[in-house]
Formats: C-alpha cells, structure tokens, sequence
C-alpha cells in the first residue's frame, strides 16, 4: 500500500490573532475525542507556542474503516504499512515551531511472534498477551501494538500481525505520552470489531 493520509489543517486556536476559540475548533473536537480532552489540553500547554494549528484524520470510525480496507488488500509482497494521522498539533512562538503533538495508527511491520527475540524484549514491555509497550521507541516516541484479527482480511495477512500506535511529542513525559497513547489505541480498537479485541490498559505497564 502506498501514500499516506492527508492532514487537514484547523484553523488556529486561542492565542491567535482572529483564530477560533479552541471550544469551537473542529478539529481540536476531533482530536479530543481520539486522545482525551484533558490530555489534549495538557500536550498542548507543554509545546510552549501561543499559536496552534490542530489537523488529522476524522474520527476513529473513519481511522478503523481505512485500517480495515487495508488488511483487506494487503499482499505479502508489499512490507509497507500506510501511516494514518489521527491528530496533529503544531505550536508556533516568535515565527518558528515551539513543539509538535502527534498520534498515528497503523498496521505494523513487527509480528507478536518477534516479541521475544533479545532484541526487542529489551525495549518492549508486555501489558497482557496481545498488547506490547515501547515507551521510547525514539526520541519523544512512545508505541503500542495491539493485536486485532479482522474479520474478512485475506488469508494471507499474518494472524499475528498487529495494529501500531505511536505517539510523538518531545516536550510530552513519558506519562503523558502514555495517556494519549492509550487513549487514543482505545478510540480505535473499539471501532474495528476485532475477532478477539485487545484489552489496551489505563496504566502503564512495568518492567519485566
């Protein structure tokens, strides 16, 4: 699969000279509903910028449904995984880019069955037996893989292969990261009628 979804950009937010409150900003609405209001508003204060920008793919059934059509046509022959932006928020201070907020889904590269190898039981933490944690996969990076068999995906998509969450902000804590990653894997897990749905967990998982 090739291409990647295109982010709409929303109009400025509060702290913009004639942008909308953020309450009425659709897109901030958006990505409230994927993440969490509370969370959205604390990743947003952490970027330091007093202009906003917020874009992202429509909603969670809108996420589910591409995820879907993609097992569906997946060939083993292509290793690509299209990345879907659920939101994206861009701070600005003094013409430059103070901090950028992102969460993106996608069908992952990794397998379950690659969770016990050294190399990745080192960095990766497992929650229960379908969900695995990185909380720094890279800098300011946290992931999240959750398996979800989708009911009609061609046989040839492997069974282990599962859904990947990342969530990106360098000016996020590792908790905060958390919370809207976990948030946000959960906005989209409930919309895609996975086989047996993965149980993505409130708390961050400990180490092993």
């Amino acid at each position: 699969m090739t291409g990647i979804a295109v982010l709409a950009i929303g109009t400025l937010l509060s702290g913009c000279s004639g942008g909308e409150g953020r309450a009425e900003s659709p897109k901030r609405g958006q990505c409230e509903t994927l993440l969490g209001d509370e969370n959205v508003e604390a990743a947003v204060r952490t970027t330091g910028g007093s202009d906003v920008e917020v874009g992202g793919t429509p909603q969670a059934d809108v996420l589910a449904e591409r995820l879907v059509r993609e097992a569906k046509q997946w060939q083993a022959s292509d290793p690509q995984h299209t990345s879907y932006t659920g939101c994206r928020v861009d701070a600005f201070e003094g013409g430059g880019i103070s901090g950028t907020v992102d969460a993106s889904v996608k069908w992952s590269a990794l397998s379950l069955g690659m969770m016990d190898s050294p190399k990745h039981s080192r960095t990766w933490r497992q929650a229960n037996e379908s969900v695995y944690v990185e909380t720094e996969s890279g800098p300011g990076r946290s992931r999240l893989i959750a398996k979800c068999d989708v009911p009609g995906a061609i046989e040839s998509l492997p069974s282990d292969l599962p859904l990947q969450f990342d969530v990106t902000g360098v000016t996020l804590g590792m908790e905060l990261r958390w919370e809207l990653l976990s948030v946000f894997a959960r906005s989209v897990v409930e919309e895609m009628e996975c086989e047996k749905p993965p149980v993505i967990p409130s708390s961050l998982p400990a180490v092993a």
